[in-house]
């Protein structure tokens, strides 16, 4: 499969991703309406993404799907390259996280998910798609807060429509209106490992970790010059995200294997998860807009250590 740097399929091209890749193959033969894919990193959930578009619209894959066979797209042809680049007339990108001034000044193969862009959506899930294949809809950065464009989205996926599929990207599904994931086909994307193997990383989870249960040291450590930067900062947000999934799958695991799993066990349920990941996105969020990252993750850190602590009163 295309595998160069610059290809969004870069991310998914790993033997780690081969049985998803597989999985989507198959599951071209009778999509689901709407597909959620969580976890794993921002590129990775969109190459996957781009991948079920092509899986959705590859003239070859289309081919194979009509012999019953697993829909393996080409990846090379005229369709998956258009795909690629973001220019295919019936793959449709949009991004909660995108500001209505920046959609207006700066448009990309990416839009601004809003109450504008929802209404054009639903005006255009009317028509055919302009190809053979299905029209693919992505959307990412989606926010509980966003009520109007979100209502607007679950009307429109209450309306099944044989030439069209959905696709939500999401670090985890908590993230996301409980009503959009009980619609969908959920798969979890592997974890890069690349931070487990980072000492300095490591050392950020650890001082975490011990802040979230004694209240100590995280603060300053952060706040020190030169002391945590905006890719640190990321790494221990995917870190964080890494934890709350180990969590809500039942993992208790001990404190000197994966000390933040350890210190979140208390957060292990649907309420509070939710609450978590809309942190996380908003502290993701800020980071992406250039707030500084000490003071992006002493705030969720000590959002984290007051629900923590009101826990424990509750027990």
């Amino acid at each position: 499969m295309a595998d160069t740097a610059d290809s969004p399929f870069a991310a998914i091209a790993g033997e780690d991703f081969a049985r998803l890749r597989g999985v989507l193959d198959r599951l071209a033969l009778a999509p689901p309406q709407t597909l959620l894919l969580e976890g794993g990193s921002e590129a990775g959930r969109l190459g996957l993404g781009r991948y079920w578009a092509c899986a959705n619209n590859c003239p070859q894959a289309l081919a194979a799907a009509g012999r019953g066979e697993p829909a393996t797209p080409c990846l090379t042809c005229p369709a998956c390259m258009q795909i690629e680049a973001g220019e295919h007339l019936d793959v449709l990108a949009y991004d909660g996280r995108i500001g209505n001034r920046e959609d207006e000044e700066n448009p990309g193969p990416v839009m601004a998910f809003n109450m504008r862009r929802a209404r054009e959506l639903k005006s255009r899930l009317r028509d055919a798609p302009h190809g053979p294949g299905r029209r693919v809809v992505l959307l990412m950065g989606l926010s509980p807060a966003r009520d109007e464009a979100a209502n607007a989205l679950l009307k429109a996926l209450e309306e099944p429509s044989a030439h069209t599929v959905f696709v939500l990207l999401s670090p985890q599904r908590e993230q996301l209106l409980p009503t959009l994931v009980s619609r969908s086909f959920c798969l979890t994307l592997p974890w890069s490992e690349t931070t487990a193997s980072d000492a300095g990383l490591a050392a950020w989870e650890t001082a975490l970790a011990d802040f979230l249960r004694t209240g100590r040291g995280f603060l300053e450590k952060a706040a020190a010059r030169g002391g945590l930067d905006a890719a640190q900062a990321a790494g221990l947000l995917l870190s964080c995200q890494k934890a709350l999934i180990q969590v809500l799958a039942g993992g208790a695991p001990a404190a000197s294997d994966a000390p933040l799993a350890a210190a979140l066990v208390p957060l292990a349920d649907a309420p509070r998860a939710a609450l978590c990941g809309r942190w996380l996105d908003e502290a993701q969020e800020m980071l992406r807009f250039g707030v500084a990252p000490a003071r992006v993750m002493e705030g969720l850190a000590s959002r984290l250590f007051v629900l923590l602590r009101q826990e424990e009163k509750r027990d």
